[in-house]
């Protein structure tokens, strides 16, 4: 491992620290808030309530936009949105998975257990995911779902921040998912399909909105619709805001595990110098920082071309452009290479 004193580091490459701010918001994992009472418009910002990813949640596996695979149904346009609750700017690369039942009430991948009417193990229709744009939105064609006994008309829906494809499939949810929801169908247009739409031959969903035990009432999760081209196609829009900061600069993955990796600085607490090890996977740009809370730059470690390899600096809180007071502070390394940007970040708790 080659080690990297600060001093020295600064001393050879002839930079030094950048006084005053400097931006760099970047995707925050952590859980979204509950619930915040108020009417949703399409793609506020607002705070919509969690809710359980239920008995037939999969982690993402199918990155597609159109998820029929030829089933009928009503087509249904669903335009995503992702934002930040905290300054209301979009969240790019955020991945939404969307799962439904079919219009006999059937879930995908799941023989007939939890009371799945139909044994549908072997298919793989109405699940996908898709991944934000620059504006924190994405797209998926769907058809309009159908329902089962007990529950009012629903769409389920996760977003992961730190996804990365390939990984094992299951039920117990992928480390990289921040908030479960549900979307649910007017109860005007919900009667309207399934009176007016022949595939729907169940006829109505005899469960109301208001009388589901899992929505219970709670604001914000009913989808907005266009019905102007309807009762050939629908579209509905929604939008979600999580607790995170949103980001105006766009990151292809927002923690690039397949090109490098922050350790937690050791000691940690500290009250001295503390040590700080990555590895680089492959070469890069590599730009080491300290940030207060609140996202403002403190200390700018280094900044600089890397070979791939492992790599320790040292840092001494007393020094520097200005010492440190105790508190919790955020430890940001960005790597930029041919791949793209990405970012981790580390919490520092200085005693």
């Amino acid at each position: 491992m080659r080690k990297i004193s600060r001093k020295a580091f600064l001393k050879t490459s002839g930079i030094g620290l950048i006084a005053g701010p400097f931006i760099l918001n970047g995707l925050t994992k952590s859980a979204a808030r509950s619930v915040l009472a108020g009417a949703q418009t399409p793609f506020d910002c607002v705070l919509v309530p969690a809710q359980t990813g239920g008995p037939f949640y999969l982690d993402p596996e199918f990155d597609r936009s159109d998820i029929r695979e030829s089933l009928p149904g009503l087509p249904m346009t669903l335009r995503f949105k992702v934002l930040s609750v905290k300054n209301c700017l979009p969240i790019p690369n955020a991945v939404v998975n969307i799962w439904h039942c079919d219009h006999r009430g059937t879930y995908s991948n799941f023989s007939t257990v939890y009371n799945n009417p139909f044994d549908a193990s072997k298919d793989t229709w109405l699940r996908g995911y898709q991944t934000t744009d620059e504006n924190g939105e994405c797209t998926f064609l769907t058809v309009f779902p159908g329902w089962y006994t007990g529950r009012a008309t629903h769409i389920h829906f996760d977003i992961h921040l730190d996804f990365i494809p390939g990984g094992p499939v299951n039920k117990k949810a992928d480390s990289s998912s921040v908030f479960k929801s549900q979307m649910y169908i007017p109860d005007a247009l919900r009667a309207k399909v399934y009176k007016e739409i022949d595939t729907y031959a169940k006829g109505d969903n005899p469960k109301n909105n208001a009388d589901d035990l899992i929505l219970k009432g709670a604001d914000g999760l009913l989808l907005q619709f266009d019905e102007s081209d309807y009762p050939n196609t629908l579209t509905a829009n929604f939008s979600v805001a999580l607790d995170v900061a949103g980001v105006a600069e766009e990151y292809i993955d927002p923690q690039g595990k397949a090109y490098f990796e922050l350790e937690q600085n050791s000691p940690n607490p500290f009250s001295e110098t503390t040590e700080i090890h990555f590895q680089l996977k492959s070469p890069g740009e590599v730009t080491l920082s300290v940030y207060n809370q609140k996202y403002e730059l403190l200390e700018q470690l280094l900044s600089r071309h890397f070979e791939a390899g492992d790599y320790q600096v040292s840092f001494d809180p007393k020094k520097g452009s200005s010492a440190l007071a105790p508190g919790v502070y955020q430890l940001h390394m960005v790597l930029e290479n041919e791949a793209g940007r990405f970012r981790q970040k580390r919490k520092m708790q200085l005693e």
